[in-house]
């Protein structure tokens, strides 16, 4: 059972459980049910051997503490998973929590998982970082997370298993000749002040490269959008709240060859950044930005190197059905009897 909320992003997640519905069934004897997160907060949430919970980030965490509580009280034997859709990497739910679920799933976990220990000024490690670099001030903040919780930490699939972009990595591969646009880089600004900060500073290094063509800044609808990604060499994209963004795996779609700030603190599944394999890193404080563009466009066979790793890396996840295996730390149960008393 999946008690998910209903937005894109948290549906990114979810989705490649039923798109592989039939294998799962197959290899793990899985019956899959999805419900709104709303369904958990009610008395008839009805029982299962696993369940799934995904609500969005600004859900009430203690009045969630209190509904997982009540249906293990309920349903002894379940397996409660807890699936972080958030953008940050951080784990704000894990003190009320850690007692109440078996596994911690995210897009992202800090490779020294002990880091998620360590208070933060403003919030996240990204507002310390460009809350010191931009003199913004705030408060440090301490999400006092259990150490107990480091050892039910796991991974679920990035942005790459979302419905609007699965089928694209299944198909024929980008055409790399052709393309006018230097540079993909239209940044949103809006935001929170260091998040403001940040994006405004992210857009100014794509400004006056001469020699370089440039996309405009000005926001476009997500067709065209696209389609201009696949008229472009490079894609910038920086941080959002969080590292990992949607316009990464859009940029590994499209050919155009990502460049991000450098995330390798970071795992994610699957490994889609590898430095100089997959996406071209710059430092966070985008110092060297100019030089990695016009290093990289100066050579355009390893930016075809580059684009035809990102995207088959890409499809062979997909393709080879590894979210099925990857489920195996999750989906398999020793004993079927709550399904069968659903039935």
């Amino acid at each position: 059972m999946i008690f998910h909320h209903p937005n894109r992003i948290c549906w990114a997640s979810i989705y490649p459980y039923f798109h592989h519905g039939a294998e799962l069934a197959a290899r793990y004897g899985t019956d899959l049910r999805a419900r709104p997160i709303a369904d958990l907060f009610g008395d008839e949430a009805p029982p299962a051997d696993i369940v799934l919970v995904q609500p969005w980030f600004t859900e009430d965490i203690d009045r969630l503490a209190q509904a997982i509580a009540r249906y293990r009280a309920r349903h002894s034997s379940a397996r409660v998973i807890f699936l972080d859709s958030f953008a940050h990497v951080d784990l704000r739910f894990g003190r009320a929590l850690e007692p109440l679920v078996d596994l911690y799933l995210r897009k992202a976990l800090f490779r020294d998982r002990r880091d998620f220990l360590t208070p933060r000024l403003g919030d996240t490690n990204l507002t310390e970082y460009y809350m010191t670099l931009y003199g913004i001030p705030g408060r440090v903040v301490d999400r006092q997370v259990p150490v107990a919780l480091l050892d039910k930490l796991g991974l679920i699939p990035n942005f790459l298993t979302a419905p609007h972009l699965m089928p694209q990595f299944l198909g024929e591969l980008p055409d790399l000749k052709g393309r006018p646009i230097d540079l993909h880089a239209r940044i949103a600004t809006q935001g929170t002040p260091w998040y403001q900060a940040m994006r405004e500073h992210a857009a100014r290094v794509t400004c006056d490269l001469p020699g370089i063509v440039t996309t405009p800044k000005d926001r476009i609808g997500q067709t065209r959008f696209l389609e201009e990604m696949r008229q472009s060499k490079l894609c910038w994209s920086p941080f959002g709240y969080g590292e990992l963004c949607w316009r990464d795996i859009e940029a590994y779609m499209t050919g155009a060859v990502l460049i991000k700030p450098d995330v390798s603190h970071l795992d994610s599944l699957p490994d889609l950044y590898r430095p100089h394999e997959t996406y071209l890193p710059v430092r966070w404080d985008f110092s060297d930005f100019e030089d990695v563009v016009r290093n990289a466009l100066a050579n355009p066979e390893n930016l075809r190197r580059i684009a035809l790793t990102a995207f088959q890396a890409c499809r062979d996840y997909l393709n080879k059905g590894r979210f099925v295996d990857d489920c195996a730390a999750h989906l398999t149960v020793a004993d079927a009897s709550i399904v069968t008393d659903a039935a």
